[in-house]
């Protein structure tokens, strides 16, 4: 590995904590923060740049720190970027994953039953095709390698670990957006049997995101600037899109059926703030907003809600509701 000079001058030893075969370092130079961390297998680095959106990550292996386990860039946010690769102890490349292009590339020499993960794999995608279309598939969902395998003593694996015995069932979960707006992560789960049928359940992570679709799109028709235009409609007042947030939602049915549910395309105006201030204890912001939901394969507006999301934090630790219903 390369030796990267940290071009600053050190201006706070913030802490430095240790306990058995685990320790913590913290440093703030002029330009970032930098945290070491060390345990009883790994060695990890994380310097966070203060400005700008920007952690360089690296772990080297805690009995030899001259052997590069994984090292990459990422978000302050935790969203890998680029090009990852990891290595074991003997310096065996294990997967090269392209976070960009959503692409993961394995050794199979170190993964025996990845054949198989494949051909299940091709199964869920062809299982999303065949129900939308090939061009819903292309433009709007991305396979991020979330996947769980198992088999009659339990969890086995993922993509990218190495599994030491054959599964009987496996889990893919796919991202979903809508026109050029961020992926929305597990819009769709699929669980599937050793032979790669579809076994509908009723928990919402592993039997998700398939809809009977009525229309003949087979395609998402909506975007920012067609909700918001349908939207004036409903009562919209604001017509800068920086002010309104979008947002797409699977509604589950919770039945144990290959239809379990619908998509729906929110996008969102804030309405007002209640804010709940304090110096010792728990603070709070609620905000409250008009939603205007909408079909996303016919471009229809279906409904006005009026929600709210609430942001609740204390000395260690915050919290965000994520939108719920606003029944006050």
């Amino acid at each position: 590995m390369n030796m990267r000079t940290i071009g600053t001058t050190f201006l706070i030893l913030s802490s430095l904590t240790s306990f058995g075969q685990f320790s913590e370092q913290n440093i703030e130079t002029d330009s970032s923060y930098i945290e070491i961390i060390r345990n009883s297998e790994y060695h990890i680095y994380e310097e966070t740049y203060k400005e700008k959106d920007s952690v360089w990550y690296s772990v080297h292996f805690i009995d030899d720190t001259t052997r590069l386990n994984t090292e990459g860039w990422k978000t302050k946010d935790d969203q890998a970027l680029g090009v990852w690769r990891e290595y074991n102890f003997k310096g065996d490349l294990l997967y090269t994953r392209d976070y960009d292009q959503a692409s993961c590339i394995v050794n199979k020499d170190f993964y025996p039953y990845h054949d198989l993960v494949e051909q299940m794999k091709s199964k869920a995608d062809s299982l999303i095709i065949s129900t939308y279309s090939r061009e819903f598939f292309n433009k709007h969902v991305r396979f991020d390698f979330n996947c769980n395998f198992y088999d009659d003593q339990g969890y086995v694996g993922t993509w990218i670990e190495p599994i030491e015995r054959k599964p009987t069932k496996f889990v893919f979960r796919y991202s979903v957006k809508i026109g050029e707006s961020n992926w929305y992560p597990e819009m769709i789960g699929i669980q599937l049997d050793s032979v790669g049928n579809y076994q509908p359940t009723r928990g919402y992570w592993n039997n998700s995101g398939f809809e009977n679709v009525k229309s003949q799109n087979r395609t998402f028709q909506i975007d920012k600037v067609k909700a918001m235009e349908a939207a004036k409609e409903h009562g919209l007042m604001t017509t800068d899109p920086n002010k309104v947030t979008e947002y797409l939602n699977w509604e589950k049915f919770r039945k144990t059926e290959f239809y379990n549910g619908q998509f729906r395309y929110y996008i969102a105006e804030l309405r007002e703030e209640i804010k709940d201030l304090k110096e010792n204890g728990r603070s709070s912001v609620v905000y409250k907003f008009n939603v205007y939901s909408f079909n996303p394969w016919t471009g229809e507006f279906v409904e006005l809600k009026k929600m709210k999301n609430i942001h609740s934090w204390g000395e260690s630790s915050g919290s965000w509701s994520g939108l719920i219903p606003d029944n006050n």
